[in-house]
């Protein structure tokens, strides 16, 4: 046999084995069995015996063929390990080989995410993100409006006009940080020039001092306005209004709107047209509620509907509104500044009392002349806040340069509000949200939305065996597959802040859906309603606000 021939067999040999090579590869990326392990190792020895210089070659062509190279080598010392003679050599450096082919990219490493979730690794993963820190140091309006720290502890930054041309969405059950994130996030926006309004129902304990502290420093105004059956009188909120708009406040105010059911419908029909009566009044000068009130009680016809009546005389008694004494609202709003109702959860009064507000708000900002500067609107519990008209100004409101800030503590809270349609608030609420950033919720229904909205990612199924073969144990494989990005059971073990711990959520809607820790900023004293002189009708006597009479 010449030289020539041995030559010419020898490449058909090697040619022969890179072929095996690659089909054994694959085979065992399938996990099929010995055909993976054993044919990639006797393949790349046989190359590395009759074609050295081929393989030499290949190392020298640049990165992708390096990788080749150190791709046959591996094998064949992952192959070695099951000869018994070659074994204790060969595993000190198969791993070596196979860690220095994933460095150079061509080798997915083994440490992929799983396709199948664990709830005790994920739960174990995430309490690891509730460590404490400090936001305060990182706050910087050059750099953008900070919300907390991603899951490897970097700060987390958004444009400001990513804010302000959006509604946000804060969701989870109570005590998980909801008002931790709205305290970080709302002195920011009023630090940055927007005009900051705060609706909060459950008079939270810290965020009037956090926001105090925080603004104060920087020079903006802040105005609280406590509507709880012990605040002083502080405003006339009809003071700058139209008849039409007196009327609308009225009927949100005493829950006038259509609710779709004929009978009751029936009768707020009859209401409306006595509360256009009273608007009515209002155009010949009772300017405020307890004039109205007093203009009402000489009308047979508004006393003689009971129940409407009675609505309108505990609304119009209100401490908080019993002034006859105009606080601009309008201004405040156009200027810098940052405006603080305190509402309440269990009170129907102070309740109704809200939601006139609310609706007096959106009628300012509807419309207002001068819309470059950006309002942010802070919605807590949002259920005890909405009405019919509140919420179809919703649903317009981003035109007029006016962001809102919807909190609430599951999709449930959609289908509780008194008077309106489920279908319509979670359009408006959960349809209308483009930045929504998710607590601990254990609301299933909740959870499983929230796992679709998270999206799918490429993750790895390993495959195992343990039956044995000729040439030893099967090591398995890696399946590629996916998984949703957040499982739903993930939202239902996100952990509850305990002393000071932070508060761990997941953003969406900045980029895919990422993990957050959120802190509470340190708070100061809380402000206080400024007092205003109470009403005195044309008598020279002032109405009574006795918690006896509102009964």
């Amino acid at each position: 046999m010449t030289v020539d021939s041995i030559k010419l067999i020898t490449s058909y040999i090697a040619g022969a084995s890179l072929a095996w090579l690659v089909l054994a590869v694959v085979a065992g990326a399938f996990g099929l069995g010995w055909v993976g392990n054993a044919g990639a190792g006797i393949a790349a020895a046989l190359l590395l015996a009759l074609a050295p210089g081929f393989v030499l070659r290949l190392a020298a062509a640049g990165r992708g063929g390096l990788g080749l190279a150190v791709l046959l080598v591996a094998k064949l010392l992952r192959f070695l390990q099951y000869v018994p003679v070659a074994g204790l050599v060969a595993r000190a450096f198969a791993a070596a080989w196979e860690r220095l082919f994933q460095a150079i990219g061509l080798l997915e490493p083994q440490q992929q995410q799983r396709a199948t979730a664990d709830v005790g690794e994920d739960a174990a993963a995430m309490s690891r993100l509730a460590a404490s820190f400090d936001p305060e140091p990182y706050i910087d309006l050059r750099k953008g409006i900070f919300l907390g720290l991603d899951e490897t502890r970097k700060p987390i930054y958004v444009p400001q006009g990513l804010c302000s041309k959006n509604h946000w969405q804060i969701l989870g059950e109570s005590g998980v940080g909801k008002s931790s994130l709205a305290g970080v996030l709302l002195s920011q926006l009023a630090m940055a020039g927007e005009t900051v309004i705060v609706f909060d129902p459950k008079s939270d304990a810290n965020l009037p001092g956090v926001l105090a502290r925080m603004t104060g420093g920087a020079g903006v105004p802040m105005k609280v306005i406590d509507l709880r059956m012990t605040a002083p009188p502080q405003l006339n909120p009809l003071a700058g209004c139209r008849q039409d708009q007196v009327e609308e406040l009225l009927q949100v105010g005493l829950e006038l709107g259509k609710t779709g059911h004929a009978g009751a419908d029936f009768y707020r029909g009859e209401d409306r047209e006595k509360v256009e009566a009273l608007a009515n009044y209002f155009q010949a000068g009772a300017s405020s509620l307890p004039a109205l009130l007093q203009a009402a009680q000489g009308d047979e016809a508004i006393v003689g509907a009971t129940n409407l009546f009675r609505e309108l005389r505990q609304l119009c008694r209100l401490p908080a509104f019993n002034t006859a004494k105009e606080f601009d609202l309008s201004g405040f709003i156009a200027n810098a500044g940052l405006l603080y109702v305190i509402g309440s959860t269990v009170d129907l009064k102070v309740q109704a009392a809200q939601r006139l507000l609310l609706q007096r708000v959106m009628q300012i900002i509807e419309e207002r002349q001068d819309r470059s500067r950006p309002i942010a609107t802070f919605l807590d519990e949002l259920k005890f806040l909405l009405s019919p008209a509140a919420l179809r100004a919703a649903s317009t409101i981003r035109d007029r340069n006016c962001h809102l800030i919807f909190a609430h503590q599951s999709q449930g809270d959609l289908h509780d509000c008194p008077g309106l349609d489920a279908n319509a608030v979670i359009g408006a609420v959960w349809g209308n949200s483009s930045i929504r950033i998710v607590y601990k919720t254990t609301d299933a229904k909740t959870c499983k939305e929230l796992e679709l909205l998270s999206g799918k990612e490429r993750a790895w199924s390993e495959t195992t065996s343990k039956t044995k073969e000729l040439l030893g144990p099967q090591e398995g494989g890696w399946r590629e597959s996916e998984r949703y990005r957040f499982p739903a059971h993930i939202f239902a073990h996100l952990p509850k802040p305990l002393g000071q711990e932070a508060s761990v959520g997941i953003v969406f809607g900045v980029g895919p859906a990422f993990f957050l820790s959120t802190r509470w900023l340190a708070s100061g004293p809380a402000p206080q309603p400024e007092a205003v002189e109470p009403y005195v009708g044309a008598d020279g006597k002032p109405v009574a606000t006795s918690a006896a009479e509102l009964i």
